[in-house]
């Protein structure tokens, strides 16, 4: 079963007057067990919805759920504010897969009814992007509710100072646009923010879209990031690196693969990324996604013929809405106007081709190196933050190995 359709059902089974109003078909489920579930639900009264009469009717069904079963997932969920878009992801998903169906039906038989097929399919999951909301603010009362007596993890965690600026962490819905000039380091940064993520907590999938470097390139700095050996060394690594170092490399290589680290560097388009953020964060657990851009300026779009600051705002503000839909965190990195000086402290006015990056952003951020006589010194400035302050982070930024430490919170 996956995680999304799971969570799905034991919100359902935890608050079970959401089932006439979610607006959920069992067809939209790959688990027959977690569809017989939500069959069973939609069954009986709302009155009746209790697990035992749940389990009592799911008898006539094999293989099913034990009672005990039933008790854990509806234990398991803490908040049902989610619900709303783990449906519309879950439908999303169901939309997609139809959709690849008739694909292949119609490579395999390009006659009348398979056309009509695809034109179907093709509707149907536009339908999945329009917004079926209410207005009704009662999941939002709920989560504030339980949140005033439980306390909850506010984001995903990644450097202590940027968590406090924050926050709490890079939380849900959040765009997070860090912006430099070139040769400052926003690669690296973009590196050891992800680096930070996983290594606070493997289980959080990080989707890294590179635009000017390829996975071996990517991974190269990553290992650096690990090991303290420079990445230029890894470029040769037979010839160039001693024993006591292959073994550590070979060290930092399984590492990665326990984490859930991907590196995309054939993905290019605006649409390519979406699909892809769509797909893995509808599978995701509330805190466990996130997904960073390298960069923005390099992002292509299909309509090309529009400006480039034109562009620049639709790429801005389709992230925006991913993060909203699928209340999850998106990093993307900028490139600042070259006019600006290498030491001059960046503005909001200096991100490069359009000002829509500003306005759909919760956070602007900007790397810069503030002495000229101390080039390991580099500043990530808070500009704009939504959700919380202001302020000013100095690293030490090692870039032969990669490295952004904060003082006194090095690991």
């Amino acid at each position: 079963m996956t995680e999304l359709e799971q969570r799905v059902i034991a919100t359902l089974l935890s608050k079970p007057e959401l089932v006439d109003v979610v607006g959920i078909n069992a067809d939209w489920f790959e688990d027959t067990r977690l569809k017989n579930v939500l069959e069973v639900l939609q069954s009986l009264e709302a009155n009746e919805r209790t697990i035992l009469n749940v389990y009592s009717e799911l008898d006539k069904y094999e293989g099913q759920f034990s009672y005990s079963d039933l008790e854990n997932m509806r234990e398991s969920v803490f908040s049902t504010a989610s619900i709303t878009g783990d449906v519309k992801a879950l439908h999303k998903l169901a939309a997609k897969k139809k959709l690849d169906e008739a694909v292949v039906s119609y490579q395999m038989s390009p006659k009348k009814e398979e056309v009509s097929q695809l034109a179907s399919a093709i509707e149907n999951l536009k339908k999945t992007d329009e917004e079926d909301d209410k207005g009704y603010l009662d999941e939002a009362m709920d989560d504030l509710n339980y949140r005033m007596y439980n306390d909850m993890p506010v984001g995903i965690k990644s450097f202590p100072k940027l968590d406090d600026i924050l926050a709490g962490g890079l939380y849900g819905s959040m765009l997070l646009t860090i912006g430099a000039r070139p040769s400052v380091g926003k690669t690296a940064y973009g590196v050891n923010l992800a680096y930070q993520i996983i290594t606070n907590d493997p289980e959080v999938q990080v989707d890294f879209f590179t635009l000017e470097m390829n996975k071996l390139e990517m991974l190269n700095r990553f290992v650096a990031r690990h090991t303290n050996i420079s990445s230029q060394r890894l470029k040769r690594p037979a010839k160039m690196l001693q024993q006591y170092e292959r073994e550590a490399v070979a060290k930092a290589i399984e590492w990665y693969r326990e984490r859930k680290l991907r590196v995309y560097d054939k993905v290019l388009t605006l649409s390519g990324i979406l699909s892809i953020i769509r797909e893995n964060a509808a599978k995701s657990k509330p805190n466990k996604y996130i997904a960073i851009i390298d960069y923005i300026g390099l992002v292509k779009v299909e309509n090309s013929r529009a400006q480039r600051w034109e562009q620049i705002g639709q790429i801005s503000r389709e992230l925006k809405i991913m993060a909203n839909e699928y209340n999850v965190p998106i990093v993307v990195l900028a490139q600042l106007n070259r006019d600006v000086n290498a030491n001059q402290k960046p503005q909001l006015s200096n991100l490069r081709d359009s000002g829509s990056i500003e306005q759909d952003s919760n956070v602007v951020a900007f790397l810069h190196r503030p002495y000229k006589d101390d080039p390991k010194v580099v500043q990530l400035t808070i500009q704009k933050n939504r959700e919380g302050a202001l302020g000013t982070i100095d690293y030490y930024f090692e870039g032969r190995y990669m490295t952004f430490i904060e003082p006194n919170n090095e690991e």
